[in-house]
This record gives C-alpha cells, structure tokens and sequence, in this order.
C-alpha cells in the first residue's frame, strides 16, 4: 500500500463511514409520512425519488456517533454528511495524483533526452512498413532496445518496475503485456532514432554517407555511455552489424578493440552458446556467447557468425495497431503511452462535460418524469404512462408535465459536474496512491468499482435534497408549485425546528445504497463495453461519428446492466421503506419479501427499467464524450507518448 497516513485515514473514514451507516437497520430510523407521497421511488440511475418527512433527534457530533450505536435517523444522517464532509475536505486538500514514477525512470535515458508529450501530437507509422524501417530496421531499433534494458541504469529500472507491475497477473497475461509494454518502448525508441539518422526536415535519407556518418556518431556515443560495462563493446559490435552494408559505419568498427569486441557479457544470455527457450519472452537477454561479428574484406562490411536469421514480420498486435514481429521481439507501431496527471482545470472540464450531458438528458425527459412520479405515488391513478400524460395534461394544463423543472435541473447538473471528475480523481488516486502498481493493475476492475461507488457517495450529498424538493413538487403542486425550488427547500427546512436544514438529507441513506450499486457499475460496464466494441470494430476509432457510436451503445449496455444488478436492492429498500412497522433491516426485509411474494419479486419492474436506464445512460455518455471532445480532453488528450531526441553529447 502507498500514500500517507493521512491519506490512508480520510479514505478509510470515508468509505467506512458510508458503509457503518448504509446498512443500519431500519428500526433505526423514521420512516417515511403517512401521506401517499411519502415513498420511495425507483428512478434512472438508480436514483431513489425520496420525500423528506422526517423526523429525529437531533445529531451529535461525528467522533460521538462513530464511538457509539446509532440509534436514532438524525444521528445515522448526520454521520453519514459528517463522513462525507470530511472526505470532501480530504479530496479538496489531496494533491492530485502525479504519473507513475516507474515510467519517469526513462526519462533518465542516457541516450538522450527522453520526454513525454501528448499523446494526440505523437504520430502513428503507416500499417505497411514504413521508410524508418530501411533507414532503421526493425531488427537494429529491438536489438538496442534490449541493449539499453541491460546497459543503461534508467531503462534498466524501468523495465524491472514494469514487470512488477504485471507480477500478480496469470503468466499468460503477464507475458502479453510485457510484450505490448516492450513492443510501444521500442517503437519510441525507432522515432527518436530515425529523427537522429534523417536529419532535419529528413534532409539525409537520399544520402546514404550522410546516413552512415549519423550512425557513426550514434555507435561512438554508445561506446563513449556503456564501452565500460564488461561485454558492452562486443553487443555493440553485433547491432551494427545488423544495418544493411550502405549504413554500417566500418570505419569506426575497425577501430574498436578486437580483444574487447569479442569479450563476453555478464547477461545472462551472452553466457550460452545457444538461445534460451525464453529468449523471445525475456527482452533483457542479448545475443548468445557464440555470436561475435566478422569483417568481409570483399562488401567491405561486418556480419554476424555464426548466420542468425534477422526476420522481419508484419503483426497485428492487438485490433487496430499493426506491428513488425522481429527476432528480438516485436516492434508496435504506436509508441510508449501513460496516463497524464489530470490538472484541475482539466477535471473542471470533465464535471462541466457531465454537468451538461447529464442535465440536457434528463431535462429531455422531465415530462415522462412527472408522469412515473405521479404513478408511483398514487398507484391505481392512471392506466399507463399515456393515460397518466393525458389526465394531467386535461385536468391540470400541460405545464403540469414541466413539474419540478428547477430541482430536476440543478439536481442532473451537479449530479453530472461531481461524479464524472471524482470518478476519473478517485479511480487514479487509489491504483496510484493507495495501492502497490501490481495490485492496481492487477484489480483494475475493482478500482474501478470502487471509484464509482466513492464518486456516487458525493454526487448523492447534492442530489438528495434537490430530489426531495423535485418530489414535492410534483407529487403536491398546490402547494410547491409557486414556491419554487428555493421556496420549497425553505418550507422543508422550516418543518422541524429540531432538524432544519437536516431534514432535506432524510433520505440520504437510502438514496445512496442505491446511487452506488447503480454508479459502481455504471462506469465499470461502461469502459469494458467500450473495449469489447473496439477489439471487435478497431476501426470505429478513426471517425468521431463512429466513436460516438460506441458511446451510445456502450452507454445502453451499461444502464441496462447496471438496472439488473441493482434491481434486487432497489426493489429491497422499497419493500422496506413501504413496511408498516418500520422494523425491518435490509436484510431482514429482502427474506421476508422473499417469503412472502417470491424471488421474482426482487426483479419487478426489472425490463422497463433497463428500457429507462439504458436510454438515459446513452444519452449521458454520448453528450458527455461530445463536450468532451469539444473542449480537446478525448482519451488521446489524457495520455502522454514518450518520444526521444538523441543528445549524443549528454
């Protein structure tokens, strides 16, 4: 585990907080009023639709209620608000999470100066191979990028927490993205060298002496940064000797030392005479003991001997992303890519993407909202959504379909403006900072999950009262319709002395059970439908009509699942909340509803609601990958390549 105490403290307090307080019986708490508006209801996005009469005690103070039994819905609320305040306070104070520190090590290059740019500026070689492959062949860029693995201190570190990194996965897998980590290294590695070799504006490529003397300069460097290193001479003998003969820089190899040139290495491949089994899958290993290069007096040029087969073959890599398969590994055609550390401004980005995304959506809908509102509320009422839309429109105008406008609103734009950011902050802040890189990568899904639920529990401190204010609204516009949504939050505040302000958050707890199963998931699903659609169609990338596509139907996958799996607790919490009684726990409440009505009870509902949720999630991440690509934060914008300027003199 990594991070500060403190860090470590708010986010346990946070989490725990939430948690201690979700599940607490509901004999713990008031109930919702006699009146028939006085329900739970089950809303897209997992949002509960709350009324706020309530009653309690009045709170304590945050270390009283964690030390001991919560016992009343005042304390429950009060803890839930005060553990979620302070974990507000921690994410405002948190420094925001910096990239790997593993992946900075190769900015230590020796070869020259390593650094990483944005990923949208970086350029992607042709799927054929391209004429950096003649001017530096694939075998030559592999073989170095294996040199340096072994000779040079910061690829060397690199490599080694690269590894670890992927140390808690299944060998298989382990090995697969060692491969694509090496295959991206080296492609960075190709471009920096062939920026060196072309010269600018590639003023040297009809030049094959200008060529030569680019690769004259770059081996007197290495032998100049790692000649002094036992078998480093003889390794850079060897990757000279693997550029075509117009390219080699004779000269200079005729005048390395033929003692040294032909002394071993302590690599632990160099000590054999024959290529271990696992020489395609090590990339630190370099060429065997018995290989050493030979001077041909008639080309006037260096070979290897004995003969080794240098194949060059042409890959896919993964969908979308050619590669060039070589003897010492494969050679990707997009370069070493990161996740950039997110700024604030780039975060305010984010939550205004989702703020509009989420409101457009659900402003769109705000009459089909009234309508389930209203059904919900007074069951029996209405026969259907058609007949509910046509009875209230004939008896109360059809701007009682427009009920709620104000909360519905403010409610979807904070909702959108907290949970899209706190979910990108969260889910970088616990694999970087909480967590070791091998288990990040290695649970990456439940970082995901947990982020979501983190970025719920603080969309839901906004929401909840604003759903309360939205609720009574239309459920009893008689008397909020006029107040609006300040008046109504006022006349909320002023039911009970006791609890004031309170009393809008009575429903908090049961709105955020729901937000998180429902908000955990809804990313989650999100990017691997995304993935999956992408591994299938890599070419629906390219276009951003194409891309927005995916965003929509990623989007409706993602609220249809997320409906199935946090059906059963939805339709638990409403089951408990409508008891007479009020003495049901969750638990005791979802065994009960079982016996009395049956499994399938858990699943009411359950298609019309994926229905719903799909369409509103759909819309939601479209618009909000639209915003997002307006103001230049894609994915692309979020990532960071590493490109290299060769500095022979550094």
């Amino acid at each position: 585990m990594k991070g500060s105490v403190g860090t470590r403290i708010s986010f346990v307090a946070f989490f725990s907080g939430y948690v201690v307080t979700s599940f607490t019986p509901t004999s713990h708490r008031a109930l919702l009023s006699s009146t028939s508006y006085t329900r739970l209801l089950s809303h897209d996005d997992g949002v509960p639709e709350l009324d706020i009469g309530i009653d309690g005690s009045s709170s304590t103070e945050a270390t009283q209620i964690i030390s001991s039994e919560v016992t009343s819905i005042s304390d429950r609320r009060s803890m839930l608000i005060s553990t979620s305040a302070l974990a507000l306070t921690s994410f405002a104070a948190l420094s925001l999470p910096s990239a790997s520190n593993a992946a900075e090590t190769l900015e230590e290059l020796s070869l020259g100066d390593a650094k990483w740019n944005n990923a949208a500026d970086a350029a992607t070689q042709s799927p054929s191979i391209p004429l950096s492959a003649r001017i530096v062949p694939p075998s030559f860029a592999t073989y170095l990028s294996r040199f340096l693995l072994h000779y040079d201190e910061g690829a060397g570190r690199w490599w080694e927490k690269q590894s670890d990194s992927f140390s808690l996965l299944a060998s298989y897998e382990a090995k697969k993205r060692e491969s694509k980590s090496f295959s991206s290294y080296t492609s960075s590695i190709q471009k920096g060298l062939y920026s060196y070799v072309s010269g600018e504006n590639e003023s040297n490529i009809s030049s094959y002496s200008k060529v030569r003397a680019q690769y004259a300069s770059l081996l007197n460097s290495l032998v100049d940064k790692y000649g002094s290193k036992e078998g480093a001479i003889r390794d850079i003998g060897l990757l000279f000797a693997m550029l075509p003969p117009v390219y080699q820089p004779t000269e200079q190899l005729l005048k390395l030392d033929k003692g040294v040139i032909t002394q071993t290495g302590s690599n632990k491949g160099s000590k054999l005479d024959n290529f271990t089994p696992n020489f395609q899958e090590d990339f630190t290993l370099l060429l065997p003991n018995k290989y050493q290069i030979q001077y041909n007096d008639i080309e006037k040029s260096y070979t290897i001997t004995p003969k080794i087969n240098l194949f060059e073959i042409g890959i896919s890599e993964e969908p979308g992303v050619t590669a060039i398969s070589t003897t010492f590994g494969p050679l990707s055609s997009k370069p070493l890519l990161r996740e950039r550390s997110l700024s604030l401004d780039i975060y305010a980005l984010l939550g205004i993407s989702g703020g509009l995304g989420c409101t457009l959506t659900h402003t769109l809908v705000i009459p089909l909202d009234v309508v389930k509102t209203r059904m919900q509320t007074n069951p029996g009422e209405y026969n259907g959504v058609f007949d509910g839309a046509a009875t209230i429109t004939r008896e109360e105008g059809i701007g009682a379909l427009l009920l709620g406008t104000q909360a519905t609103i403010v409610g979807y734009l904070w909702y959108g403006i907290s949970v899209y950011p706190s979910y990108a902050f969260f889910k970088r802040f616990i694999a970087s900072s909480l967590l070791s890189p091998a288990f990040a990568v290695a649970h990456a899904n439940d970082v995901a999950l947990v982020a979501g639920a983190l970025a719920s529990v603080i969309a839901s401190l906004g929401l909840t009262p604003l759903e309360a204010c939205r609720i009574r609204a239309v459920a009893q516009p008689e008397l909020y319709r006029d107040a609006g949504l300040i008046g109504t939050s006022q006349i909320i505040a002023s039911e009970n002395d006791e609890l004031g302000w309170k009393k809008l958050y009575a429903g908090l707890p049961s709105l955020m059970i729901r937000q998180v199963i429902f908000g955990s998931i809804k990313f989650l699903a999100f990017e691997r439908a995304s993935e999956a659609i992408f591994s299938i169609h890599p070419e629906f990338r390219e276009a951003t009509v194409t891309a927005l596509g995916v965003s929509l139907v990623a989007g409706g996958i993602s609220g249809a699942l997320s409906s199935v799996v946090s059906q059963p607790a939805d339709s638990v919490l409403t089951y408990v909340a409508k008891d007479s009684g009020g003495n049901l726990g969750v638990f005791d409440g979802a065994s009960k509803m079982i016996r009395e009505e049956g499994v399938k009870s858990l699943f009411n509902g359950l298609g019309s609601r994926c229905v719903w949720a799909g369409c509103i999630i759909a819309g939601q991440f479209l618009l909000y990958d639209v915003f997002r690509a307006a103001f230049g934060i894609t994915g692309e914008d979020l990532n960071q390549a590493l490109t290299l300027t060769l500095d022979l003199n550094k």
